[in-house]
């Protein structure tokens, strides 16, 4: 697996500022906050509200939207409502990010198991609608759902691991980055995988 330098760099361009501003703003607000309000719910709430409104905001200025922000958008939105049908867990918030892998993550893996590899059938759908034929087979399709799968519900253990295990304010400071880690190596086997059956 070999990625050019420059697709590496328009990369990191297009999803960086999206990291740092889910993955530090959030703990500089939480620091800044706590002091000053009645409990680390409250603190946590507005510290994640924080990026939500700013990804936001670009969307309103400029219809541009941040695709790292987004999913934390609606896994901002799904955790508020969690939070409040268990009576304001700080872990729920803490673990927004959970909140949108863990479930995908079983979901995947659960149709991997029924042999109806949801990455094949999500591809057969847009072939219809496109009239371009599909380029992978059905082997193929369930390795890659079974990882993309595992590594989503890897990532969501790992955050529930580490929030359960961490002070609130340590837990900002490294359980986002860690998951990125996580995501990372996820990535790195899934484009391994591809340019594998791609030589195969």
């Amino acid at each position: 697996m070999n990625i050019p330098g420059e697709t590496r760099k328009k990369l990191f361009r297009r999803i960086g500022p999206g990291i740092a501003l889910n993955a530090i703003l959030p703990l500089v607000a939480y620091l800044l906050l706590r002091p000053h309000v009645l409990s680390d719910l409250t603190a946590l709430a507005l510290a994640a509200a924080i990026p939500v409104l700013v990804t936001l905001a670009e969307f309103a200025v400029r219809r541009k939207v941040d695709p790292v922000g987004a999913v934390m958008i609606v896994a901002f939105g799904a955790a508020l409502l969690v939070a409040a049908a268990t009576g304001g867990s700080t872990l729920v918030i803490e673990t927004h990010d959970a909140v949108i892998t863990g479930p995908l993550g079983l979901i995947l893996l659960g149709s991997v198991a029924v042999r109806r590899p949801l990455l094949l059938v999500v591809l057969r759908f847009l072939a219809r609608r496109t009239g371009n034929p599909v380029r992978i087979g059905p082997r193929p399709a369930a390795v890659l759902t079974a990882l993309i799968g595992t590594v989503a519900v890897v990532h969501a253990a790992v955050l529930l691991i580490l929030a359960v295990c961490l002070p609130v304010a340590t837990f900002l400071a490294i359980g986002r980055p860690i998951g990125w880690v996580v995501l990372g190596l996820g990535a790195a086997a899934l484009l391994w995988y591809r340019a594998r059956i791609k030589i195969a």
